[in-house]
C-alpha cells in the first residue's frame, strides 16, 4: 500500500501547486482518494456497493468523510480525522448513502471557515457544491482537476512499489499463457489461466482486465475482452492486460502463435514491431515531446511500407489511470518528464497475415529510462 510519508508529501505538493490560496480543499475522485490518503474501497465486498468518501484538506490537517460500513478501509487510510456516521446497522432501514455522505461533509465543512474552496469539479457531488453555496455568501470555488492531473505524472517510491507488484503479477500471467495455452481452449479459458496465475503471484484478489483475443479477432478488432471463441492451432493470441493493485496497474503485451510456429510473414511483422519498439525507446528521456516518440515509431514502420497497418497510438503514461499523460500520438501536447511511467506498444494488423502488438513499461529517469517489465516478448512459444 502507499505510505503515510508519501501521501503527506503529495498533499503538500497539492497545496504548493494551487493557482491561488484556498481555505480548504475537497478531494472526491476515487483515484485521488488513494493518491492523497491511501483510501481504497475493495470491489470484492458487498459493503462498498454505492459507497463513497470525501477527503477534506485544511492547512496541516486531513479529514476523511464516509460512513461506518467503510471502517475497514478508513482504518487503513492516512488521515488526521475520520468522520463516519452510521449508515446501515442491520437493524433499521438505511437512508440514501450518497445523500448521507453529502450531509456529513457539509456538517464537517461548517467547522472550516473561509470562502475559497478547492474542489474536483468533475467528480464532487452537486449537492455538496449547492450546500456550500447556500451556507457561504461570496463562495469562490477553485477547480482542482487541472492542478491534480500534472502532479500525478511523477511517481513516488511508494507508487512505484505498487506498480512493480502489478507488473510482477502480470508477468506471471504472461508466462502461464505462453506455457499452458493450447489449441481447443477458449479465450475465456485463457483469461482464467492468466487470472489465476496473476492472483496466485499477487497473493490477494485483484481485477484483471484487458485484451485476450485470438485468430481473426487480432486482425479485425485489434484485441478485446475474452469470448467463448475456441483457439485453433496456429492462431495468434494477443495478450495485453493489467492487474490492478491498490488502484495502480501496469500494462504490457505480447502476441504469440498457439500450438505451432508463426508463419514467415508473421515473423517479419513481429520483427518490425520489435524494431519500432526500439526506435521509440531511443527517445525515452526527459524533455522529449510525446509526438516525437510517436513519430519515431511510425517512421520505422514507414520505411518498411507498413505505416498504414498501424492505426493506434504508440504509447502513453500509466499509474492510477489507463491511459494517462504523456500521450505518444501525432498531435501530442505532452513532454516527457523524469518520474513518468510510460508504455510503448507498436502493433501491426493485416487481414490475412495477422494482428499483433508488443509492449513494455518504462520508468523515465533523469538520464533516460529503466525498463520495468521483463516478460518474454516472442511470437513462438
Amino acid at each position: 500500500m502507499l505510505t503515510p510519508v508519501g501521501c503527506a508529501a503529495r498533499r503538500q505538493r497539492l497545496w504548493d501547486a494551487l493557482p491561488a490560496p484556498c481555505d480548504a480543499l475537497i478531494i472526491s475522485d476515487p483515484q485521488h482518494l488513494i493518491y492523497f490518503a491511501n483510501y481504497e474501497q475493495s470491489p470484492f465486498v458487498f459493503r462498498t456497493n454505492d459507497a463513497g468518501a470525501l477527503l477534506i484538506l485544511e492547512p496541516g490537517k486531513a479529514t476523511l468523510v464516509s460512513d461506518s460500513m467503510m471502517r475497514p478501509f478508513l482504518d487503513q487510510a492516512y488521515a488526521d480525522e475520520v468522520v463516519a456516521p452510521d449508515w446501515y446497522n442491520g437493524q433499521t432501514s438505511a437512508p440514501h448513502r450518497q445523500g448521507l455522505l453529502v450531509h456529513t461533509a457539509l456538517d464537517r465543512m461548517a467547522k472550516t471557515p473561509g470562502r475559497r474552496i478547492g474542489m474536483e469539479l468533475g467528480t464532487v457531488p452537486g449537492g455538496l457544491v449547492e450546500g456550500l453555496r447556500a451556507a457561504r455568501s461570496g463562495l469562490s470555488i477553485i477547480d482542482l482537476d487541472p492542478v491534480v492531473r500534472p502532479l500525478k505524472r511523477v511517481k513516488d517510491g511508494d507508487e512505484l512499489a505498487l506498480l512493480n507488484r502489478s507488473i510482477r503479477a502480470g508477468e506471471a500471467g504472461h508466462a502461464a499463457a505462453m506455457a499452458k495455452l493450447t489449441p481447443g481452449m477458449s479465450e475465456l479459458d485463457a483469461y482464467l489461466l492468466v487470472q489465476n496465475a496473476a492472483i496466485e503471484s499477487l497473493g490477494e484478489p485483484a481485477i484483471v482486465y484487458g485484451d485476450f483475443a485470438s485468430g481473426p479477432r487480432c486482425e479485425l478488432e485489434r484485441g478485446g475482452p475474452p469470448t467463448d471463441r475456441k483457439i485453433e492451432k496456429g492462431d495468434l493470441f494477443l495478450l495485453d492486460y493489467s492487474v490492478i493493485v491498490r488502484g495502480y496497474r501496469g500494462d504490457f503485451t505480447n502476441t504469440f502463435a498457439v500450438g505451432a510456429r508463426a508463419t514467415p510473414r508473421q515473423h517479419e511483422l513481429f520483427d518490425a514491431c520489435v524494431g519500432a519498439l526500439k526506435a521509440g525507446e531511443a527517445l525515452l528521456k526527459p524533455g522529449t515531446p510525446g509526438r516525437a516518440v510517436d513519430e519515431a515509431v511510425r517512421a520505422y514502420f514507414r520505411k518498411l511500407g507498413l505505416e498504414a497497418h498501424f492505426p493506434s497510438h504508440s504509447g502513453h503514461g500509466i499509474g492510477l489511470g489507463h491511459p494517462e499523460p504523456p500521450y505518444f500520438v501525432p498531435d501530442s501536447s505532452d513532454e516527457i518528464v523524469a518520474g513518468d511511467v510510460v508504455t510503448l506498444e507498436p502493433g501491426l494488423y493485416i487481414p490475412g497475415a495477422g494482428g499483433m502488438r508488443i509492449e513494455h513499461n518504462y520508468l523515465i529517469t533523469p538520464d533516460g529510462y529503466e525498463t520495468l517489465t521483463h516478460h518474454r516478448i516472442a511470437i513462438d512459444v
